[in-house]
């Protein structure tokens, strides 16, 4: 197998959880894993920033001395300042690095922005016809990349105090928490200071974390839907990938926990199509509310408790 094509980077600790997790489960295939610990995505997943997160991006335009035309900021105001779905299906799961140059390179081709100052080509293929780029342009790129993801925390700070909690997580969490024998933490692509916001409404819930890897962990190279944030994730709570249990809503994260060796619980936005997940996840369920753990022998309904529709 090459760990390479997965984007196993995160370390010498990390790759041994990784290939070890893979032994175990080519060993084991018809047998259900016994789960150790739960590990949870956090936005769309655990908190319903999504929203949130839309209006961010679009208020960052502004904010970084680039703003939208006119015509199409009130476009989209007039569609509840939520980004068009062919874009954002695109980019969920992502870290600032990968959704901000996809986010511009949208925006020139579909809404004719006409970029910053430099006037750099954002367009889908850009790195191909860049190949030689050379280093001025390429610290440029990092610069707009950095500045724009900035802003868009900043903003996304500022609406955090509005964020909620997705429905059923917390009630999750917490019958997770007292069933005793199972781990929890959440990795997230979010940077470490943009956790620290949105969290702060939301403090009984997090409490019942052990560990909370974001993004631009140290020890997480490559984002989602590389594997390393689940195997990092799954080498501090001392447990096997393959004995975690992992919730997402992306598309890549799903991939993610699966290329770890994590039992996969797609969530996704209702505008997903849950056939995209169906190769890429051991189950696909509307919401927390619907998650039944017995396959995996752990002793929580919330489907008793739904009133989820």
């Amino acid at each position: 197998m090459n760990t390479a094509l997965l984007g196993v980077s995160c370390g010498s600790t990390s790759l041994h959880f990784f290939l070890s997790a893979m032994s175990l489960l080519s060993s084991s295939t018809t047998t259900t894993p016994k789960i150790k610990a739960v590990i949870f995505d956090l936005d769309g997943t655990l908190l319903d920033t999504e929203s949130l997160s839309c209006r961010a991006v679009i208020d960052a335009f502004e904010l970084t001395n680039a703003p939208l035309k006119p015509a199409i900021r009130s476009q989209l105001k007039q569609n509840g300042d939520l980004l068009p779905w062919e874009l954002k299906r695109q980019i969920l799961g992502l870290r600032g690095t990968e959704w901000v140059p996809i986010t511009l390179g949208y925006a020139q081709e579909k809404w004719d922005w006409v970029g910053h100052e430099n006037g750099l080509d954002w367009t889908d293929g850009w790195q191909s016809r860049s190949n030689k780029i050379d280093t001025q342009e390429s610290e440029t790129r990092q610069r707009i990349v950095n500045t724009f993801t900035e802003a868009w925390e900043k903003r996304l700070g500022d609406l955090c105090e509005k964020v909620v909690a997705c429905p059923g997580a917390l009630e999750l969490v917490r019958a997770l928490s007292e069933h005793g024998k199972i781990s929890l933490a959440v990795a997230t692509s979010s940077r470490m200071e943009g956790v620290k916001k949105k969290r702060r409404q939301h403090e009984e819930m997090f409490d019942f974390f052990e560990h909370v890897v974001t993004g631009d962990d140290k020890n997480v190279r490559n984002g989602k839907p590389a594997p390393d944030i689940f195997i990092e994730t799954a080498r501090r709570l001392n447990v096997h990938p393959s004995e975690c249990l992992v919730f997402e809503d992306s598309l890549q994260g799903a991939i993610a926990g699966k290329a770890a060796g994590c039992v996969t619980i797609a969530v996704p936005d209702k505008r997903m199509q849950k056939e995209a997940f169906l190769s890429h996840s051991d189950l696909v369920i509307p919401s927390m509310w619907h998650f039944q753990g017995k396959k995996w022998g752990i002793d929580v309904d919330m489907s008793i408790h739904s009133n989820d529709d």
